[in-house]
């Protein structure tokens, strides 16, 4: 049984997750595409770190809608939840596992440039030569990075479409929480965080106080509240 995540800093009440949540998959569901559309978690700083700034984050279940395993030598067990293709993949991968997590054989060359470079997701190496090689990866699909080069804004993946509602709340109650305590400075430098699909608005989730934006978490419930109510939750410009 899958363990709940804590509940949000007080800044931000859980409501308010449940909300966005609640309106983006409801979007979601209305704009189908061929495979489940991504949903990110915006971190928004008041001040860029002054070294470049990386961390992995843990989530509760994996922000992926499919694992695939690229290999021309499959191992002898293979879970089923694990679909498989043949290296030449690599040139190309298919819209649905651009979607989701790959698994690459250490021993195959992974493109860096060219089309099957561009646009392929996020590719893990696996050692299909270890036994525990599927507890691995599971463990890889469940982590995120958060990673600041330039700016204070950043997106990182915390569901997609096709999840439950309330998965996809505890992913993002958990990488909120972790995200908030691992920039520098802490809750003190978060601006604002926000919820998005690639072509969907970004639904606000938290504001600082004299940040310009809504001071406590129950203006951000509204404006979730409304987004679904008035239908403003509609397609923008894809990032």
């Amino acid at each position: 049984m899958m363990a709940s995540a804590p509940a949000p800093n007080p800044r931000l009440g859980r409501e308010a997750v449940v909300r966005a949540v609640g309106a983006l998959l409801r979007w979601l569901k209305h704009h189908p595409s061929p495979a489940p559309e991504p949903i990110y978690l915006l971190v928004t700083l008041k001040t860029a770190p002054v070294r470049r700034f990386e961390h992995h984050l843990s989530l509760p279940l994996s922000p992926f809608p499919s694992i695939f395993l690229v290999a021309d030598r499959l191992p002898d067990e293979l879970p089923d939840d694990i679909e498989t293709l043949p290296s030449s993949a690599l040139r190309s991968l298919p819209a649905v596992a651009r979607r989701g997590l790959v698994l690459v054989d250490s021993r195959l060359k992974i493109p860096s440039s060219g089309k099957g470079a561009k646009g392929r997701g996020r590719i893990v190496p696996v050692d299909l030569g270890d036994p525990a090689w599927a507890e691995s990866a599971r463990e890889a699909a469940r982590r995120v990075e958060l990673r600041v080069e330039a700016g204070t804004c950043r997106a990182v993946r915390v569901g997609h479409a096709a999840m439950a509602p309330e998965e996809a709340v505890e992913n993002v109650v958990a990488a909120l929480e972790a995200a908030a305590a691992c920039v520098p400075r802490k809750w003190r430098n978060v601006r604002a965080l926000h919820l998005k699909a690639p072509e969907s608005i970004a639904l606000p989730l938290y504001s600082a106080p004299g940040t310009g934006g809504n001071d406590d978490s129950k203006d951000a419930e509204r404006q979730a509240a409304t987004a679904v109510e008035q239908g403003r939750v509609k397609r923008g410009r894809k990032e």
